[in-house]
């Protein structure tokens, strides 16, 4: 996943607190679980619901985890979110919505997204998924940090070795624990790349053009 802190990606090794029961009749249960950053070492943390089992000296754990919340570091909303076009905006915000009561539905949200960005905002547009990406990280003036998300996308539900998900990626199929939230990261960092920081040196330029101005100074020459 992405680290929330730094915002590279990494390999989390998690440790979980012992299960606290929700439902004794079905046997749910919640639990915390904790790793820390192994490239900057603050510690995330998330809250996990599933069905328990038990091991053979009782020791209980998730057969599948139904639902999980990361709860530190707090997620917050953009800031910068007029700065995002509102039809993205918008699938964002549902795909967020939905993440903890259905992750299949919020990752096919996130995919979907993913492809409309690269289709409109960078015009790539291939027959699958898997190619856009791969044209997408083979452009110039993208960053390391960037490509290297969106092309861990491709090992998400193992993306490339299905033709169903490669094409129809609105189509709601299953993912792996903590794959809809690395989509929903890939996406923010997309938007922060794509239209937050342009806008804000955008901003930046037409301010110091002001002073400029204000002291007889020629404006900033654009790049061609």
């Amino acid at each position: 996943m992405i680290c929330p802190h730094c915002s590279t990606a990494a390999k989390y090794e998690w440790k979980t607190t012992q299960a606290m029961k929700v439902d004794e009749e079905e046997s749910k249960g919640t639990k915390i679980a904790y790793s820390t950053c192994p490239n900057c070492e603050e510690i995330v943390v998330y809250l996990q619901r599933g069905e328990l089992e038990y091991d053979n000296i009782g020791m209980d754990y998730f057969e599948d985890i139904e639902w999980q919340k990361m709860i530190y570091p707090k997620k917050e909303n953009f800031t910068n979110s007029d700065d995002i076009p509102k039809l993205y905006l918008e699938d964002y915000e549902e795909s967020v919505k939905v993440l903890s009561a259905s992750p299949k539905a919020s990752a096919a949200l996130s995919r979907r997204l993913l492809q409309n960005i690269l289709r409109e905002e960078y015009k790539i547009k291939e027959k699958t998924l898997v190619q856009e990406i791969q044209n997408f990280i083979e452009l110039e003036g993208i960053p390391s940090h960037l490509t290297d998300a969106v092309d861990a996308v491709r090992n998400i539900g193992n993306l490339a070795a299905h033709p169903t998900k490669n094409k129809n990626t609105g189509e709601i199929v299953s993912v792996e624990n903590g794959e809809a939230e690395w989509l929903i990261e890939v996406i923010e960092a997309l938007f922060d790349f794509t239209f937050i920081q342009p806008l804000k040196l955008q901003r930046r330029r037409k301010e110091l053009n002001l002073k400029l101005e204000q002291i007889g100074k020629p404006e900033m020459k654009k790049k061609e």
